[in-house]
């Protein structure tokens, strides 16, 4: 069930008003909305496939008993290799098989989430749980069980344990998070994809220009899309009264891959770091040590995100780029770069290794990264043929504008003014956060800014949209 649907927007109304009246009537009311929230994540993650809830109740029902019983470490670590067993088999057994198993939604997510509750509580972090109503609502809240944002334990069960009444601050604030994430994914990721799509579909017979064009646009395409779901979920989560805490805060401004990764991807980077890179010794060993530790925690987010050679690539690339940086540091802490440029080459880094993630194979990645570099000749091309036939033919068929695959001169146009919109938003609000700014405003400047994105959201979103979003794959 997509958040963007008619089916979602009645799933959830129903709950909404089934949740308040349980606040005010019930005598009970923190077990019964508990009920009401897990009877719903469960609606809500059968809707997808009802042969995917059984791997979500052997998660659930692992995790559970895990939690009561590793008292030392044999049993933990035997707990630890059920837990991830499921996704191990589901993502790489095929590979190994040959064979297409079914690709249950979220199970990267929940598992990582039920791998952090099993290792809290082996260690003591948190204490186990007893009540089996909170683990399995724990593993399976409908509004990030799909992609996220990976929960601790420690954060988001106590606040099941609470009564949720209404809160008008958190009910708006869900509902303005939802509406931008709406503008990102509708607006900006999907008519993106369009152009992106064609391009990377038809790699052998682009030119460079357009690749190189539709590989930065795949970078704002893939951070619209998936900050786009997490507003949405922090957004919904929010609304009912639980604070799943942010997992992007502006990636794309970051003066360096490490910084980068403190900022994209939030809760899959401090899990990486508190399950992977701490154990493995972390900063605290040699200094070629740290490196290893760093490549091997990006080679374990390469794997997570899928079992091709290209997502090792992509994972190492990040690897090795946070390896150099931290060894070149000082060097351009010496020289005082500007922080524009340390932006600007942090984000050509970044998108050159989303060519690995966004092509179907490590043939493709090749083929794209040949064709950026034959962008020079093109450029000669370029004046040739606007010698020849004009400056707009020569900019369609060499960026690929073509008006029957993807609306032309006209789209791209639109999607250039949507994407200038979002980078000056984004420019706003890297210190101050958009909820906390809309709130200082007057009433008046308050309400025509809701009616400018909903405006937007209505009259920019493409005619053909898709209501996947590109984590749900992971």
């Amino acid at each position: 069930m997509s958040f963007i649907s008619i089916s979602f927007a009645i799933f959830f109304l129903i709950l909404v008003v089934l949740y308040h009246i349980i606040a005010r009537v019930s005598k009970n009311p923190v077990l019964i909305q508990n009920i009401l929230l897990l009877a719903a994540s469960l609606v809500f993650y059968a809707f997808a496939d009802l042969r995917f809830l059984s791997f979500l109740f052997y998660i659930i029902i692992v995790s559970y008993i895990a939690g009561r019983l590793c008292k030392n470490k044999t049993i933990f670590i035997l707990f630890l290799i059920a837990d991830i067993a499921p996704l191990f088999a589901i993502k790489y057994c095929p590979l190994i098989l040959h064979t297409h198993w079914i690709f249950p939604l979220g199970i990267s997510f929940f598992t990582f989430q039920s791998v952090s509750y099993i290792v809290d509580s082996y260690t003591k972090k948190i204490p186990s749980e007893k009540n089996f109503l909170n683990v399995a609502l724990f593993i399976s809240f409908f509004p990030i069980i799909s992609s996220g944002p990976i929960q601790r334990a420690g954060n988001l069960i106590p606040q099941f344990q609470n009564v949720r009444n209404f809160d008008y601050n958190n009910a708006t604030d869900g509902m303005k998070l939802f509406a931008w994430g709406m503008f990102k994914k509708l607006c900006i990721a999907d008519r993106i994809a369009v152009y992106v799509n064609y391009v990377y579909g038809n790699v052998n017979d682009g030119y460079g220009l357009a690749i190189l064009l539709a590989t930065v646009l795949y970078s704002f395409q893939i951070y619209c899309d998936f900050s786009g779901y997490s507003d949405m979920a922090i957004g919904i989560a929010r609304y009912l009264g639980f604070d799943v805490g942010k997992n992007f805060d502006h990636p794309y401004l970051s003066k360096s891959v490490g910084e980068f990764w403190r900022r994209w991807h939030i809760s899959l980077s401090s899990w990486l770091r508190d399950y992977v890179y701490i154990p493995l010794g972390g900063s605290r060993v040699a200094l070629p040590r740290i490196y290893l530790n760093i490549l091997i925690t990006f080679l374990v987010s390469g794997i997570w995100h899928g079992s091709t050679w290209n997502f090792v690539i992509w994972g190492l690339l990040h690897g090795i780029f946070q390896c150099i940086g931290r060894a070149t540091k000082s060097f351009w802490e010496k020289i005082k770069v500007p922080s524009f440029i340390g932006i600007f080459i942090t984000f050509c880094l970044v998108t050159f290794a989303w060519i690995f993630f966004r092509s179907n194979n490590l043939q493709e990645a090749g083929i794209v990264i040949s064709k950026i570099a034959q962008v020079p000749q093109n450029i000669s091309q370029f004046f040739v043929i606007k010698g020849n036939l004009g400056m707009k033919e020569a900019l369609r068929i060499l960026f690929a504008l073509n008006d029957e695959n993807f609306g032309g001169f006209s789209e791209m146009s639109k999607v250039i003014f949507l994407l200038v919109i979002f980078i000056i938003c984004e420019l706003i609000t890297e210190k101050t956060e958009g909820i906390q700014l809309i709130r200082s405003k007057k009433a008046i400047v308050r309400w025509m800014l809701y009616l400018t994105l909903i405006f937007f959201i209505y009259f920019f979103k493409p005619i053909t949209y898709s209501t996947n979003f590109i984590y749900q794959n992971f």
